[in-house]
């Protein structure tokens, strides 16, 4: 089967902040778990465990690992690793293993598994127990353990989130945000979670509560979200949920058995250090086979590219790329147009 390496050219250290998004794409990836011994069957256990880890990193998909060629890599991840080292924290022993970028994709790739294409969900995060200024009691042990409870449910969510590559934003509870928000009578969460979202720009939302139906604070936090069904899950099952459903978006599934000719048109173009800027941009997408320019209009360039799989898989790569706006013209089937805001520096 074709090879099938997916690149996304960072186009100058000026974006190397939104170049993060461009984990996916990296040459090498650095994992680290503990590991109960130092004997080879810990190391290669450990290794395995690495590397499950780094399929649902690259794949966005929590249940990657029960394919039967992933179950395969794990058992036998030897091969895909450039390198480990071993190293102590107190009484732990951490493995830190380098797996070789384009080997991990291609394992995906040939097994027509989906890849993450580097973007980060937004979603809101509403905590209750952050907002609860008053209470009944004012009983120091409570008010301590609740507060306590509270900041260890934010960074387990914070860690849970990053591990799915989903960013949580919380609301500022600034004046307007608490004109949505009534703490002393009592309203349906998704009303008020609705408006907020929005003032956010954002669709999507979570909220989770430390205390149980009974009202008693619990250390297991339960968690809903529209993308749930609005049913409470635990704080880790909500997570996963979310980041499975949102995922979808922002994977990237090519057939390498079918070719496509895409018209790509390119405005916005000023000199012509930009139309080298973006044929670099093209020769630097793996997807494409061959290209041609076919005019120059002006600040408009007219391209033809054959590449594998379909329009689509091109489209969204092009989208990850900061310098490049959609235009989302739907007059040509198979055409794809783009403003490039350039590179001015």
């Amino acid at each position: 089967m074709k090879k099938i390496y997916l690149v996304i050219l960072c186009l100058s250290i000026s974006f190397s902040s939104l170049c993060e998004e461009g984990y996916t794409f990296q040459e090498l990836y650095k994992i680290e778990v503990e590991l109960e011994d130092t004997d080879s069957y810990s190391i290669n256990r450990g290794m395995g465990m690495a590397l499950g880890q780094l399929m649902v990193n690259l794949s966005g998909f929590s249940e990657i690992n029960k394919d039967e060629a992933i179950r395969k890599a794990i058992s036998d991840p030897e091969g895909y690793v450039s390198e480990y080292r071993l190293s102590s924290f107190g009484e732990k022993i951490i493995g830190a293993f380098t797996f070789n970028g384009e080997l991990v994709r291609k394992l995906l790739s040939d097994n027509n598994l989906p890849l993450w294409i580097g973007i980060k969900p937004k979603v809101l995060l509403f905590l209750p127990c952050k907002s609860q200024f008053n209470y009944l009691t004012s009983e120091q042990g409570f008010l301590t353990q609740h507060n306590q409870l509270c900041t260890q449910t934010k960074k387990n969510l914070e860690k849970k989130a990053s591990s799915r590559n989903i960013i949580f934003i919380e609301p500022s509870l600034d004046l307007t945000d608490l004109m949505y928000i009534d703490l002393y009578q009592p309203k349906l969460d998704n009303n008020f979670l609705d408006k907020i979202a929005r003032r956010y720009g954002l669709s999507d939302w979570i909220i989770c509560y430390i205390k149980d139906k009974f009202g008693v604070l619990s250390d297991q936090p339960n968690c809903i979200s529209p993308i749930s069904s609005l049913k409470s899950f635990s704080l880790d099952q909500t997570v996963e949920i979310i980041a499975n459903e949102l995922s979808k978006d922002f994977q990237l599934n090519v057939n390498p058995h079918i070719n496509t000719k895409v018209n790509l048109l390119f405005s916005g173009i000023d000199r012509y250090s930009d139309l080298v800027f973006l044929e670099d941009i093209i020769k630097s997408n793996a997807l494409v086979i061959s290209y041609s320019l076919i005019s120059i209009l002006g600040a408009t360039a007219s391209y033809e590219l054959n590449i594998k799989g379909k329009k689509s898989d091109l489209e969204k790569l092009m989208n990850v790329n900061p310098l490049l706006v959609n235009q989302f013209n739907t007059q040509d089937v198979l055409g794809l147009e783009y403003f490039f805001k350039g590179n001015r520096e």
